[in-house]
């Protein structure tokens, strides 16, 4: 092979080689974006760990707070209950209609109230309703004649001739002045009130709220198209744990806060058997980790066209004329006359721009 071969080879192998300015460019660009997600991807992370840490804490403080309402709020009509039966032992069924009817009108909590005697049949019962009727295989009656009883949800006639309703029934024995057990007084309360009471008091914090029994099953909540059933395992370790909250992934993977409080506890009545459940959705958090993402890639966006000015600047400026006295390199090489241009530009590229006017010189 000839020299003018070989010169040939060589000069086809150089020109598959990458530009300076190319290869410079390229490796500008691929360590920015690396340095860019280098910086965001941990901030990202640490930003959605911050947010689920608020929005926990802020479930935690809500779901206190309506523990605490709902509590009195049941409490309430417990007291109400237990004072009645104090007083109607002796009173004759007029009077004691009275306070029946008295207890469906304040306040609208209460869908019904009467009085069992011991032989099982409603004596009184409010607006007439129900009187006459046998209770004895009623759960409020039976448990009633042994205590104080909280009933679960059940469904019962509010009204003669009406659709069922969802109610709670709570009871306690009427006792003589002797402290014989003369009968039950019980109050079907409106799960209709309770689920309205729940929801406004979850409203005024910003929650989503739900009440569930012992097993976990949702009895209402916020929205009934999306019932929250947690598991008993799910639904013991957020109970026994009211200081902090959970996240819980749905069937399509997205994460809900829970926050559960322990049982509702209503003066000395027995275990209600109720849970309130804090549940904060996927889309109620994340917005703000969403929106200081879009904020750090403006901000490295910007960053990146910055240095891609500079890098377009830098190539001009100093690789160019390298580019430049190549190919005079390369031309004298071919036995070419090329001008024999100088570029001042960096100490490289002026050490260059003589060296090759005096090579060309020499052979010229």
């Amino acid at each position: 092979m000839t020299s003018a071969e070989i010169r040939t080879v060589r000069g086809s192998k150089q020109l598959n080689a990458p530009r300076l300015a190319t290869s410079i460019v390229g490796f500008a660009m691929i360590c920015g974006l690396l340095g860019m997600l280098t910086i965001w991807w941990p901030i990202h992370q640490h930003a959605r760990d911050f947010e689920t840490r608020v929005e926990s804490s802020h479930a935690i403080r809500g779901v206190r707070a309506l523990r605490l309402a709902v509590s009195r709020a049941l409490e309430r009509e417990w007291e109400s209950l237990q004072a009645v039966a104090g007083q109607i032992a002796d009173k004759d069924d007029d009077e004691i209609r009275a306070f029946a009817d008295a207890a469906t009108v304040a306040g609208g909590r209460v869908a019904w109230a009467g009085l069992a005697d011991l032989s099982g049949t409603i004596r009184v019962g409010s607006n007439g309703l129900g009187e006459g009727t046998l209770v004895s295989d009623a759960n409020w009656y039976r448990q009633g004649l042994r205590g104080p009883f909280f009933g679960a949800l059940t469904s019962s006639f509010a009204e003669e001739g009406s659709e069922r309703r969802d109610v709670l029934n709570i009871s306690v024995p009427v006792k003589s002045r002797d402290g014989e057990i003369t009968g039950v007084y019980v109050y079907s309360l409106k799960a209709s009130w309770l689920k309205e009471y729940v929801r406004a008091a979850a409203d005024d914090l910003d929650l989503l709220a739900h009440m569930v029994d012992r097993r976990g099953r949702s009895i209402f909540g916020a929205d009934q198209k999306a019932r929250v059933d947690l598991t008993p395992a799910s639904l013991g370790s957020l109970s026994l744990n009211i200081g902090s909250a959970q996240i819980v992934e749905d069937a399509n993977g997205a994460r809900n806060i829970y926050a559960v409080a322990p049982e509702l506890t209503v003066g000395n009545a027995p275990p209600t058997g109720l849970s309130v459940v804090v549940h904060v959705p996927p889309a109620s958090f994340g917005n703000d980790a969403t929106e200081l993402s879009v904020a750090m890639w403006i901000s490295l966006l910007s960053l990146f066209g910055i240095l891609s000015v500079f890098l377009i600047l830098f190539t001009r400026h100093f690789i160019r004329p390298l580019e430049r006295l190549t190919d005079i390199a390369h031309q004298i090489a071919e036995g070419k006359e090329p001008y024999p241009e100088e570029y001042h530009s960096s100490r490289e590229s002026e050490q260059l721009s003589q060296a090759l006017s005096r090579i060309q010189s020499r052979y010229y």
